[in-house]
């Protein structure tokens, strides 16, 4: 009971910065499911992370003892930690940090009794039970002070006396200043140019102190969804502006603007397509997401090097198609984000990711339309070698394919998942119909970074990625050959379209790490093809020059389909339109844009710098001409306008 004769205040901070201690030690000492070191990652921003989380405890602690609310301040900590610990557990198992549009999406109503719900909260059983363990320790010990607290002070009441909560502002006072100073530290290191690794005084213990500074505290949670949050709901809910809409327009088709029913409240949304389509019947659809197929790598196969997918080859240079046929093969097609859930989600739902309202999976209430779900004349069905609640895509996979969505049982012997996939692929083609039309998609595994996803019967892991790398699309080429025997063998194969795109890129040599932005460059040229044995629509392989962009996929298929509906696709039907030379594809990455134009000509830059960087085939300079700079106020326009949509869920009526 001595304890308890302590200022409360000492008490309740005491046991929570100790509290905050073991989760740090917790959060630097568990894996994520990856096996990704999370000291590693987040290497640079732990002195940033450590002061910040402290200080942030102290500096509430200070608030709650000014106004002498002990219980408030034992209150609040409980949900402070039960808000961190899910944090942390989230970030661990799919490094996204909680934030309104995360709680929007996995917590809303239509979703919170699904799968992608329950298991977003477990990265693994060990670290699972452990945070859990936290988790109980922190809501034990809030209410138990809180009830106790109240005992005592009734006890005491009745007798006269009082418990002594410090009638001095000294404590408050010195919680603040403490609290105030350890939050400063890591950002006047900062401002000072502190750089490097630097060895601690006394105790010769290494810090880096790179000190990139980002959302990742422990106050990440409360402050980003009390605070910021909240400014940018206000400050994204101010009219669109026409200069916005303008700096949209720069990167959307022509007739965009022309065919809106109403640009300031839907600025993304459009009408039914009023060109003449291509196709002139609706085509059977076969839709492969490649696992990292990097443009950069699969267009040295237009220069000879077939032996990297030499099925895929023999597919493009029409050696399949006896009687006529043939494809596109973009030379310049990007990715819409990375990663794979961003690329996918741009390429179903037709407009970019944005890093500050990203759109981590689908939840049924909203307002976006995937295309798959407008091919509703389609018999349709899903393969995936990778779990949906991995990859955060396991709602709008329930939304696009309802039941018929399949995951082959976990492979047994290692390296073999795309051939256990495939299996289930060509058991699924094989219940397709022969007399009406069908949609049928898969996705690919092996060349996964770190590029071990093939059997080492196969080839050898080398200690080259690059060399691993390509193993890695051997094998996933070698399954693809047992799909296309089986495709070409049935009836409707001519009236069949086979579209293979790459889900993103992915850093693999030198010249993929040589970018001026994080994950900008290394993680966008990716290859796109389309190819068909009936000579009506493609005659022999024609290799465009013209930009494409994984936002074109919807506006083609629905060409492929014969769907004219109104739509939010913001790209090109690539079977009869093409993107003008002087226009880039656009992504945004984390705190950065991309544009990717003709002739691998980039320009990429930060949302909140002045910077932009233009080059080509991996070497980047500062760009100061008045073109690039135009190109990035656009960019940087644009990412307000989307913002502003997905926060308000405006994308469609």
């Amino acid at each position: 009971m001595k304890l308890f004769k302590l200022n409360p205040f000492i008490l309740i901070t005491s046991f929570a910065l100790v509290l905050q201690s073991i989760m740090l030690v917790l959060f630097y000492a568990l894996p994520d499911p990856l096996g990704i070191s999370l000291t590693e990652m987040f290497s640079g921003k732990t002195v940033w992370q450590v002061s910040m989380a402290f200080g942030a405890i102290l500096v509430m602690s200070s608030i709650f003892a000014f106004f002498k609310k002990p219980r408030l301040l034992a209150l609040f900590l409980g949900f402070y930690f039960f808000v961190a610990i899910a944090d942390y557990e989230v970030f661990r198992f799919s490094h996204q940090r909680l934030s309104y549009s995360f709680l929007r999406t996995y917590f809303h109503f239509s979703n919170i009794a699904d799968s992608t719900t329950i298991s977003t909260l477990g990265g693994d059983l060990k670290g699972t039970i452990l945070w859990l363990s936290v988790l109980f320790i922190s809501i034990a010990g809030s209410i138990s002070f809180v009830v106790f607290y109240t005992l005592r002070k009734r006890k005491l009441a009745k007798s006269g006396a009082k418990i002594d909560v410090g009638k001095s502002k000294r404590l408050p006072v010195c919680f603040l200043a403490s609290g105030l100073i350890l939050s400063a530290i890591p950002l006047v290191l900062f401002l000072a140019g502190t750089r490097g690794v630097k060895i601690i005084p006394v105790i010769h213990v290494p810090v880096d102190m790179r000190f990139t500074l980002g959302k990742h505290t422990l106050t990440a949670p409360i402050l980003h969804i009390a605070a910021e949050e909240t400014y940018e709901f206000i400050r994204d809910n101010n009219k669109i502006t026409d200069k916005l809409i303008g700096d949209l327009d720069a990167f959307l088709p022509p007739d965009f603007a022309q065919s809106r029913p109403n640009a300031k409240e839907f600025p993304a949304f459009r009408n039914a397509a009023s060109h003449e389509y291509k196709a002139k019947r609706p085509y059977n659809i076969v839709f492969i997401f490649g696992e990292s197929y990097k443009g950069r790598i699969f267009n040295r196969m237009l220069e000879g090097d077939t032996a990297l997918a030499p099925n895929l080859w023999r597919l493009a240079s029409g050696k399949l198609f006896p009687e006529g046929g043939g494809g596109l093969w973009f030379k310049y097609a990007f990715s819409g984000g990375y990663p794979t859930v961003r690329g996918t989600s741009a390429t179903y739902l037709g407009f970019p990711s944005h890093p500050d309202r990203d759109v981590p999976s689908f939840y049924a209430s909203n307002h976006f339309t995937g295309f798959p779900e407008l091919l509703t004349h389609y018999k349709r069905a899903y393969v995936t070698i990778s779990n949906p609640v991995f990859d955060h895509t396991l709602p709008f996979v329930e939304k696009f394919y309802g039941k018929n969505w399949y995951l082959p049982e976990e492979s047994q012997i290692a390296g073999t998942t795309d051939s256990l996939g495939m299996d289930l692929t060509l058991r699924v083609l094989d219940k397709m119909p022969t007399d009406s039309s069908w949609f049928l998609t898969f996705n690919t595994i092996a060349s996964h970074i770190p590029f071990h996803g093939y059997p080492d019967s196969f080839a050898p892991k080398s200690g080259d990625a690059m060399e691993r790398y390509r193993n890695a699309i051997r094998y996933t080429d070698s399954q693809f050959g047992r799909f296309l025997a089986a495709l070409a063998a049935r009836p409707d194969f001519k009236r069949t379209v086979i579209v293979i795109l790459g889900d993103h890129d992915t850093p693999v040599d030198s010249v993929d790490y040589v970018v001026p932005q994080p994950l900008g460059v290394s993680a966008s040229h990716i290859f796109m093809g389309f190819f068909s044995a009936d000579s009506n629509l493609f005659k022999g392989l024609d290799v465009r020059e013209d930009v494409a962009s994984q936002l074109d996929i919807g506006p083609t298929i629905l060409d492929l389909a014969q769907v004219k509906v109104a739509n939010h696709f913001w790209g090109y039907d690539l079977l009869t339109e093409e993107r003008p030379a002087e226009q880039p594809s656009l992504f945004f990455t984390q705190g950065a844009y991309y544009l990717g134009f003709r002739g691998d000509s980039v320009l990429t830059g930060g949302l909140s710098n002045e910077d932009v960087y233009k080059g080509k085939s991996g070497t980047f300079s500062l760009a100061h001409d008045s073109l690039s700079l135009s190109w990035r106020d656009k960019a940087i326009g644009t990412s307000k306008v989307l913002r502003s949509l997905l926060r308000n869920d405006k994308m469609q009526p």
